[in-house]
């Protein structure tokens, strides 16, 4: 992304400030809330800045993306507006995170993350757990789609990631893909295809990572650990009428994407 560059984001921050300007009903109250908020009333901006603090517990940010996205379904658009707003940084992160090897233009990739996140926003299952992961997953995967489109057409992309793009096996392939296939195939969850991919791909320290989610260290550890476990027995196992993948090809596919 070129500094100065106009995305779909640039200009949320001013549109969600004025829409702070003209409601007065942009609020959870903590105490009709699960999790640990406050017991008051909590304005979305607050909210924002508690959901990026790494000492609130996993538990409340779920449940707060659970009653964001029920307003959302149920109240309109300045809900979703809202939830925009509070998702900004994270869908951000996935934007760059499709984008990063220069293949596709970064605004083009952030409309198309934009995108997957509002579908995804329309219709997800409020009561099903782990809507914030849910949610993120579903821009990045739009992201990557629109990422295979231009890869598609360019012929400068690398061998590796040309062979991932164009697999017929849902089990090869970029990193990225394997964990996306993986949650919509059932193998892992959303929350721990981002674990996965935040310790794994993006180097995020598993401490920060406890952090960020309120457990221990050896808890968080554990969690990757069965999740990874899981995904292992899912690369190794092949769908009806598809090829076992080639030994090692994930730890082939990480090294390239750690090394982009």
């Amino acid at each position: 992304m070129w500094a100065g560059e106009k995305t779909p984001l640039t200009g949320i921050d001013s549109t969600f400030q004025q829409l702070e300007s003209r409601s007065a009903d942009l609020f959870l109250d903590g105490r009709e809330t699960d999790g640990d908020l406050p017991q008051r009333r909590v304005s979305v901006r607050e909210l924002r800045g508690l959901l990026l603090d790494r000492g609130t517990s996993h538990a409340t940010k779920n449940a707060v993306w659970a009653e964001l996205a029920f307003r959302a379904q149920s109240h309109g658009d300045d809900w979703v507006l809202a939830a925009v707003w509070m998702m900004a940084p994270g869908l951000r992160r996935a934007a760059r995170r499709a984008a990063r090897d220069g293949a596709a233009p970064y605004a083009d990739i952030e409309a198309e993350v934009l995108e997957g996140f509002l579908r995804e926003l329309r219709t997800v299952d409020v009561d099903a757990g782990g809507v914030a992961a849910r949610l993120w997953w579903a821009g990045y995967r739009n992201g990557l789609n629109a990422r295979t489109r231009y890869t598609g057409n360019l012929g400068d992309v690398p061998l590796a990631e040309r062979d991932a793009l164009h697999s017929h096996s849902p089990q090869t392939g970029h990193p990225d893909f394997v964990l996306d296939r993986a949650v919509q195939e059932g193998a892992i969850s959303a929350d721990e295809a981002e674990l996965i991919g935040r310790t794994r791909l993006e180097g995020e320290a598993l401490a920060d990572a406890a952090r960020r989610l309120g457990l221990g260290y050896h808890a968080c550890r554990t969690r990757r650990q069965a999740a990874e476990e899981r995904l292992a027995r899912y690369l190794l196992v092949p769908g009806p009428g598809m090829p076992s993948p080639a030994p090692g090809r994930l730890a082939q596919a990480g090294t390239t994407a750690q090394a982009a």
